[in-house]
């Protein structure tokens, strides 16, 4: 008979397996927070006025994108594995706890990159579990299947010594992943429904302001695909002194824009601006962005 391994025979009490709960926790932190903006968004009829289809989806985006993160966060603080003595109880994502008995397990494979991750399969449909060999306590898991699933084990560990696997924790790369979604990730999800709360926003609260025109002139703005599709409008640009560049588009045409800008750009001077509040606040205050506010109307030429 096989000696009963001195990890599990000392063992009284069940042990937890599993890795450090704050990236899970802060990951489900975050992920609510922004499901909560994106409730928060669907309500906000002052801030995007007449724009109820914008409201809509841009709440629902949001929503969206935070449920899910919000998913798996729990799904990854759910799984577990719990040894006993004689059993081990283990819960992977949303499913239920799984009790898995001696000879229960058929397949044990390496999983993730680095071959890091270990998966027990047993004979039941859906049932199984799944751990780290870098979780606290992973050694007494080890000790059980190697007392307990002995062939499957077996062929684990001999499949393991001919792959390439990592033999520490990546610290380091971890912590430069992590900083990536939480930096780039997240506010580039965040994105989409921001720009178009901005067109929104700047819709239903417009700000009149003085501004000395320097120049004008006619010119195309273009809205592209990465596929080619996309449309183009005529505008015209005027470059101020003290508000920077304004685009002006309403009611312009690719008949009257060069005269348009030719009448401004002869009468250089201060004129009187209906602007959006949102992306004229940013042109102040965020100079740093390329950002020309668009115009809503604009006095006449002198």
């Amino acid at each position: 008979m096989q000696q009963q391994s001195k990890g599990v025979e000392r063992r009284t009490e069940p042990v937890t397996v599993r890795g450090a709960v704050w990236k899970p926790v802060a990951w489900t932190i975050a992920a609510a927070a922004v499901t909560v903006l994106g409730i928060r968004m669907a309500f906000a009829v002052e801030f995007y006025g007449d724009a109820a289809f914008t409201r809509v989806t841009a709440s629902a985006f949001t929503i969206g994108i935070g449920f899910g993160a919000v998913i798996l966060g729990i799904q990854r603080l759910r799984t577990r594995v719990r040894v006993f003595p004689d059993r081990l109880e283990a819960v992977v994502g949303l499913r239920r706890k799984d009790v898995v008995l001696p000879g229960d397990v058929v397949v044990i494979r390496p999983t993730g990159a680095g071959h890091v991750g270990i998966g027990g399969v047993t004979g039941r449909r859906r049932s199984g579990f799944i751990a780290n060999r870098f979780d606290r306590h992973y050694d007494v898991l080890a000790d059980w299947l190697r007392e307990n699933a002995t062939e499957p084990w077996a062929s684990y560990e001999d499949l393991l010594g001919k792959l390439t696997h990592l033999t520490r924790p990546r610290v380091v790369h971890d912590m430069v992943t992590w900083i990536l979604v939480f930096g780039l990730l997240v506010p580039g999800l965040a994105l989409l429904p921001a720009l178009v709360s901005l067109t929104a926003y700047d819709d239903a609260h417009i700000r009149t302001t003085s501004c000395t025109v320097e120049s004008a002139s006619g010119g195309t703005v273009s809205t592209r695909s990465l596929r080619g599709i996309g449309t183009s409008h005529p505008v015209v640009f005027f470059e101020t002194s003290d508000c920077g560049q304004l685009t002006f588009d309403r009611g312009i045409d690719r008949d009257d824009r060069d005269e348009i800008a030719r009448r401004y750009d002869e009468a250089p001077g201060t004129y009187t601006f209906e602007v959006g509040a949102a992306s004229f606040w940013m042109r102040e205050h965020m100079s740093w962005l390329r950002l020309s506010p668009e115009v809503y109307s604009v006095s006449a030429p002198r």
